[in-house]
């Protein structure tokens, strides 16, 4: 797939590849882990070169569980229940080898991953994620996110006991659903004492609903001033921002600005589960993404649940969710989508890191129209392939009820 220079071992040339936002056509050449050069040629390109994907949200021990089809968000996360309660650590460890897996063939080498702590795996989720993290080394970098879920709330004696723990197993992260706690606010400011003592970040799951009412928005970003967290924040989902009026989204839009809060967009799931019920749904599911991008606010992009209860479909392809961010968001221009999915970035220069992904395609838009699954997936300039997961556990679990 790649070409290294006769004259010089240390540097590699790769296929000619269109630049996602510049586009032409351009030879690319790698000089041990870095771009070296890249010099535009008279010729047609059969690769679009794009900055390594970052997943920033994942569920990645829940996928590939299956299960019955969901009635409501309410339902998935009963059903969720039984299907934890039911999963070993080996379980747990499979389907999130298996996620990993898909993420990194796509082209993701940063993935986050929120791991369910609480009575029901104890600590067997986070033991089986941190196995599957251990065989990614040196090719995918996993941030595990605590997650304090409907059956732990942060503010009390026995979460803030398993949040700690978790910490000290191995977490990166602090993460938290405040909605589904007896009393949300405690919730928020319980998490981020927990984080500010633990000098960790903080990511919650916030505002999956529409009602604006029952929004925590504004409450957050208050306590991560006073906190002094910020930077150091993610809200994911963020729906019901959606809902409020405009001169109120477009305050809380700054505020979020300053306190340097990135807003995480999940697509995928949230359009699944939003307003569901037997009538089509009149909601759209997904956050003010133009209006965040327009204050300045860090938006970025993930996969959320993969062939699970809470949504039965998808693959952890970052070019998938960029595709439906489009067409939801109804966003055109190339530089923000990618960016939402690269860390920021938006295509390759000079003197960067050659962390890459090269996508069987004329051009960005070709990728996005056909999401090719042919890739080459860079880290370093080194190329790297997943590990195969051991799929007999996985087929074994999938023939149960919940699996």
């Amino acid at each position: 797939m790649t070409e290294l220079s006769a004259d010089d071992p240390r540097k590699t040339r790769l296929p000619v590849v269109a630049l996602p936002v510049s586009g032409g056509a351009f030879e690319l050449e790698l000089e041990v882990d870095r771009i070296a050069r890249l010099r535009p040629v008279p010729a047609t390109p059969q690769w679009v070169v794009l900055p390594a994907f970052a997943n920033m949200h994942a569920h990645a021990e829940r996928s590939f569980a299956g299960g019955p089809l969901p009635k409501s968000l309410a339902d998935a996360v009963k059903q969720s229940e039984e299907a934890r309660k039911k999963s070993s650590e080996a379980e747990f460890c499979e389907r999130a080898t298996m996620l990993l897996a898909r993420a990194l063939a796509h082209g993701t080498l940063r993935l986050r991953t929120h791991t369910d702590v609480d009575d029901l795996v104890e600590e067997r989720a986070l033991r089986g994620v941190m196995a599957a993290r251990d065989r990614f080394i040196d090719r995918l970098d996993v941030e595990i996110v605590a997650f304090a879920n409907a059956r732990t709330d942060p503010a009390s004696r026995e979460g803030k006991r398993r949040l700690n723990a978790a910490l000290k197993l191995g977490a990166d992260l602090l993460g938290a659903v405040p909605a589904l706690a007896p009393e949300p606010r405690s919730a928020v400011t319980a998490l981020l004492e927990l984080a500010r003592a633990g000098n960790v970040a903080v990511d919650f799951h916030l505002d999956e609903h529409g009602t604006p009412t029952k929004s925590l928005l504004g409450f957050v970003i208050d306590e991560t001033v006073r906190y002094g967290l910020e930077g150091r924040v993610a809200v994911s989902h963020a729906c019901a921002l959606a809902t409020l009026p405009v001169a109120a989204a477009q305050r809380l839009a700054q505020r979020l600005a300053a306190a340097r809060i990135t807003v995480i967009t999940l697509p995928a799931t949230n359009l699944y589960l939003q307003d569901r019920g037997e009538a089509t749904p009149r909601r759209r599911g997904i956050t003010l993404v133009k209006e965040l991008l327009a204050a300045d606010v860090d938006v970025r992009l993930g996969s959320d649940n993969v062939c699970d209860v809470f949504y039965p479909y998808g693959d952890a392809d970052p070019l998938e969710d960029i595709w439906l961010a489009a067409v939801t968001a109804q966003l055109d221009e190339p530089g923000p989508l990618i960016a939402m999915a690269c860390g920021g970035r938006t295509e390759p220069k000079v003197g960067d890191v050659a962390d890459l992904v090269l996508v069987k395609a004329a051009s960005f838009r070709d990728a996005l129209a056909r999401r090719p699954s042919q890739r080459i997936v860079l880290r370093a300039g080194t190329p790297v392939e997943p590990p195969e997961p051991n799929r007999a556990t996985v087929a074994a679990h999938s023939q149960s009820p919940y699996g």
